[in-house]
Order: structure tokens, then C-alpha cells, then sequence
């Protein structure tokens, strides 16, 4: 029997999100996992930009830009999850493992 193991993945860690009983769930999943960190990217880029260009101005310096944000969603908008890749930051993926039944 086979089961598909979604995990998100960065350089440092990996964690196991869950354990599908098919392949179309954990797709399902993995889908949903990409779409969580999307969001939370979005988020973290605002508060970001937000907070550097009010401490550019009220220092009286030029603007910095990071489009580290941006580049992290990018690398995951293809709905092709095989091709993703977001190193060294974090992306879901799946494998299959094969259980032993008795």
C-alpha cells in the first residue's frame, strides 16, 4: 500500500504536514500548504516594505528595496509542484512511501 507524505521544507528543517492515503489528497493539500505560505509572504512583504520606506523618510535616506518576498512567490505560483524550486527557503512536496501490509 502506498501512502504520500506532505512535508514543507526550507535549508534548515522539514516538517511533516500530513500523511495522504492518495495522490490526489495530498496534491489537495500541497496546493493548500503553497497557498498558507504565499499568504504569509504577501503579508511579511507589506510590513516590510511598510517599515523600511518609514524608516528610509524619517532618516532622510533613499528607499531600500527587497524583493526577496516576491522572488519566494514567484517560485511558487506554477501549479506544476514538481518544478518548484525555492531554495533555501521553504516549499511543500511530496513523497510516496511504501507501507508493508501483514
Amino acid at each position: 500500500m502506498t501512502v504520500y507524505q506532505l512535508c514543507v521544507s526550507d535549508v534548515e528543517s522539514c516538517r511533516t504536514i500530513c500523511i495522504c492515503s492518495t495522490l490526489e489528497i495530498a496534491e489537495r493539500e500541497l496546493f493548500k500548504a503553497r497557498d498558507r505560505l504565499i499568504k504569509e509572504w504577501k503579508e511579511s512583504h507589506e510590513r516590510w516594505t511598510e517599515e523600511i520606506a518609514s524608516s528610509c523618510k524619517k532618516n532622510n535616506l533613499e528607499i531600500f528595496v527587497d524583493d526577496s518576498y516576491l522572488k519566494m512567490i514567484k517560485n511558487l505560483e506554477s501549479n506544476d509542484y514538481r518544478k518548484w524550486n525555492n531554495y533555501p527557503h521553504e516549499v511543500p512536496w511530496i513523497q510516496a512511501i511504501e507501507i508493508l501490509d501483514k
